[in-house]
């Protein structure tokens, strides 16, 4: 087995990519939530009125 420490430099794009990934992914989870919450709250309005 060979040490190159230069391997963790060229690997640095990939897990660049994989954590902006996580982040897309989290925020549209968060985005589509928020979008409902604000759907049904004026649903739930009008329906109490």
């Amino acid at each position: 087995m060979e040490f190159t420490p230069m391997n963790f430099v060229y690997n640095l794009i990939y897990i660049v990519k994989g954590e902006l990934g996580t982040f897309v992914a989290l925020g549209t989870i968060a985005l589509s939530t928020m979008i409902l919450n604000k759907i049904m709250e004026k649903k739930v309005n009008k329906e109490e009125e």
